[in-house]
């Protein structure tokens, strides 16, 4: 299972390990604790240890991803490589005759070698168990439903436990009364407590056509950020394939040869997506904030001052990423008011002051947003960010509406340019933007987000109807 944790981990390993085998060889070279026939016996032996010893970790598996997730795992794969690479040491000197001696130095430097990389593995238990709380890192799920599939995913979420962090099983879900035709459901202490708490996906092997109580439980996850998965066996998603098609169950991923369904599919899932996401949205708004706001910043700034009082900058509440909020910068455009965060802005609105008007045509207001990218806050292309009060407002009336805030949100998005740009008087208009922030998830490309870039620039010179 792959996750941003898990890469981080894999990355800090292979640099230890790495940075951990030269020195400790450095450390007994430069004491002359080993001897060598001629001068350049000490590098070539340097490099034939670090050759033999990546090839073991290949042979062994040492990095992937599900080899680094359990603790167990990392320890007998670490002695599982150095025994493999004394073998391949050993098979290589006897091959090409290498004019070196294994002397006794060189026994304690592989057996220094052995104690330190297991304690590598050490530190990153203890670390992962007491300092760095890294659960904040990982992502909560639980599952619903009473059979062995269920207890078959179990397992296996307990064993990628750098990726995930388990809250539980919850296996009542079939134990609901009707009263008054309406379902009761007995998960409101368990389930329902973790959805509105703490968890971010819900793996069911119960499917809504199976039991009425589990669309109240989905209702409620998608309303606060939790991310549904199905989950079936695999020779009956192959047996009722069409089904499942009809159904609009799309397969996602194979755990443990368990198939994965969801209802839509989404590219940011993937980890190496989400790093090209990331990593265009720090380059492009690096290039934006060197050659535009360095010198632009300081004029909107002092052009701002001339007509009104107040900070230049301003920075307003609005709902990010799994509906954590964040303060989103812009150039301020109105005069000060008390209203600024309950009301949108409106056409011929008093509050705007001339240059204000000016740089909400042109979309100038929006720059400072390239620092909310650059911390990780916001993206250049994702679905716009509304206030808090709206959030709270659209959540419970508008399907589909917090399934938005799975990405994070963005300068500009396919909603803006298709029209959807400014006030929401009507609720047919955030209809519509839920409508295309949904279809950008599940469609998302760089190609797209490329287009959506060029396409606000060209709308932003021509002018927009709804930019006021």
């Amino acid at each position: 299972m792959k996750s941003r944790h898990a890469l981080i981990l894999i990355t800090f390993l292979v640099l230890l390990d790495a940075l951990t085998i030269n020195c400790l060889f450095a450390v007994i070279y430069f004491l002359r604790l080993l001897k060598f026939t001629y001068p350049s016996g000490g590098f070539n032996l340097l490099i034939l240890i670090n050759i033999c010893y990546m090839i073991s970790a290949l042979i062994a598996r040492l990095y992937t991803f599900s080899n680094v997730q359990n603790s167990d795992t990392r320890y007998k794969k670490i002695i599982l490589a150095f025994f493999f690479q004394i073998v391949i040491f050993i098979v290589v000197s006897k091959l090409f005759s290498f004019k070196f001696s294994v002397t006794e130095p060189l026994f304690y430097f592989f057996a220094l070698e052995l104690l330190l990389l297991i304690s590598i593995r050490l530190f990153v238990d203890i670390a992962d168990r007491y300092f760095l709380k890294m659960d904040l890192h990982k992502r909560k799920i639980a599952i619903i439903g009473d059979d062995a599939l269920g207890n078959r995913l179990e397992k296996f979420f307990l064993q990628n436990r750098l990726s995930i962090s388990f809250a539980g099983s919850f296996r009542d879900l079939n134990e609901v009364e009707l009263v008054d035709e309406q379902p009761v459901d007995k998960l409101h202490s368990s389930i329902k407590y973790a959805i509105e708490h703490e968890l971010d996906e819900v793996y069911s092997t119960v499917f809504p056509s199976q039991s009425r109580a589990l669309d109240q439980v989905l209702k409620l996850a998608e309303q606060h950020c939790v991310r549904i998965r199905f989950v079936t066996s695999y020779l009956q998603y192959q047996r009722d394939l069409e089904a499942f098609s009809k159904a609009n169950y799309k397969l996602s991923r194979y755990y443990d040869g368990i198939p994965i369904l969801v209802n839509r599919m989404e590219p940011l899932t993937k980890l190496r997506n989400r790093i090209l996401k990331r990593g265009f949205d720090i380059i492009f708004s690096l290039l934006v904030i060197v050659f535009l706001l360095s010198w632009l910043f300081p004029l909107i700034v002092i052009l701002i001052l001339l007509e009104s009082k107040g900070n230049p900058i301003f920075k307003q509440l609005r709902s990010g990423k799994d509906n954590e909020s964040f303060y989103c910068f812009k150039f301020r455009s109105m005069r000060l008011n008390e209203d600024s965060n309950t009301r949108q802005a409106s056409k011929d609105d008093p509050r705007v002051t001339k240059i204000g008007s000016f740089i909400r045509k042109t979309s100038i207001d929006e720059l400072p947003q390239f620092f909310n990218v650059l911390f990780g806050q916001m993206s250049v292309v994702g679905p716009r960010p509304h206030m808090v009060k709206h959030t709270e407002q659209y959540r419970y009336t508008i399907d589909g509406y917090m399934t938005r805030h799975f990405l994070k949100p963005g300068i500009t998005g396919q909603a803006q340019v298709n029209g959807f740009r400014g006030q929401t008087k009507e609720e047919s208009q955030m209809l519509g933007r839920v409508a295309h922030d949904i279809s950008y998830m599940e469609s998302w490309s760089l190609l797209k987000d490329v287009k959506i870039i060029f396409k606000t620039i060209t709308n932003a010179v021509s002018g927009e109807e709804n930019a006021f």
